[in-house]
């Protein structure tokens, strides 16, 4: 018996129907499964604060100054407000001028600033005042400003300290005259005034000579080639070069080792990374000042805070800091020293 060829066509059109029939109510079938997983996870939660704060560094690839923005953003949280740093993680970079004026156009409730005297900082923390947003500088102060508070050392107290160091190291090593380098900041001419006081101060009556000379500190590159160039222009390479922050430590112990100068002139540093303990361990730092870190950062949210509660705040809130040489390296823990005080 033959079968006609249109029952063979209407045949395989039917079943092709069935086929896509199937297939459409499977694919219902799964989106509505999918859509009900979809309902079932739950949504991101997102912490709100009623107060948001900027943190701006002098420099923000800096290691002091992420180790105080961490503490300062962690205290920060469990006091009921948020700390980001103002220009971080951006693919253009900022001056330090514009990271304050993109937290004052952003209405940022304070701002903590590591300060300097330059007349531009001053401007721009009057402009800060006059729209309502209090300043407090933390590690270095802007004197002639409307801050409302200042956090940090006390540079002639810190000075003396690099005075005594200096001494030390005169009466270890018995070879006088004793020549000292002092490497001072750009950026920061007034603390580094004082600190440069204190020291001649303390040596007074020593048979001690002081120069100094200022560094470029604004990237690891400039701040390293300066000092490089500072040693080669010199007729006689110092027997004691003092630094005043991390980046200048750094870079001249790097330029010692480069220009072979271990046990001919040793190292009074700034700061306690990984790179200053190794050099302290092998010779070429005599010791460095080790600021206590989480206490500083506790006072800059506190004094932040304090004013917005009362209207009030103290002028300056005093922090610490450590001595660590060979003789204490060895027990010296950075996490802990952050806790003292």
């Amino acid at each position: 018996m033959k079968v006609s060829r249109n029952r063979i066509t209407v045949t395989i059109l039917a079943g092709v129907v069935l086929v896509l029939f199937f297939a459409t109510v499977a694919g219902l079938i799964y989106y509505r499964d999918m859509i009900g997983r979809l309902g079932e996870v739950r949504e991101e939660v997102y912490e709100e604060y009623p107060r948001l704060y900027a943190y701006i560094a002098e420099d923000p690839d800096s290691q002091l100054s992420n180790r105080i923005y961490k503490e300062i953003s962690e205290y920060a949280k469990e006091n009921d407000c948020y700390v980001e740093m103002t220009g971080q993680n951006l693919s253009t970079s900022y001056s330090k001028a514009d990271r304050i004026d993109i937290a004052i156009s952003s209405r940022v409730d304070g701002i903590i600033l590591e300060g300097d005297d330059s007349e531009e900082t001053v401007q721009l923390i009057e402009k800060a005042t006059e729209k309502g947003i209090p300043v407090v500088t933390v590690l270095s102060d802007c004197n002639g400003s409307s801050r409302k508070s200042y956090i940090g050392l006390n540079n002639y107290t810190l000075g003396s300290e690099y005075g005594d160091q200096l001494v030390a190291i005169g009466e270890e090593k018995k070879t006088y005259p004793l020549s000292a380098l002092i490497l001072l900041d750009s950026d920061d001419g007034n603390a580094d005034d004082i600190i440069h006081s204190a020291i001649q101060q303390a040596m007074t009556g020593r048979n001690i000579s002081l120069s100094s000379s200022v560094v470029d500190t604004s990237t690891p590159f400039a701040s390293e080639e300066d000092v490089m160039n500072i040693l080669d222009s010199l007729d006689k390479i110092p027997d004691v070069i003092i630094c005043l922050n991390d980046r200048t430590t750094e870079s001249a112990i790097q330029c010692v080792v480069d220009k072979n100068l271990v046990g001919k002139t040793t190292i009074l540093g700034y700061y306690d990374s990984e790179t200053i303990r190794k050099a302290i361990d092998r010779g070429s730092v005599y010791a460095t000042f080790a600021i206590e870190t989480k206490t500083l950062a506790r006072q800059c949210v506190k004094a932040l805070n304090e004013y917005y509660e009362t209207g009030f705040v103290s002028q300056y809130y005093p922090s610490n800091f450590i001595l660590i040489n060979r003789e204490n390296l060895s027990s010296y823990d950075p996490e802990a020293a952050a806790d003292e005080g």
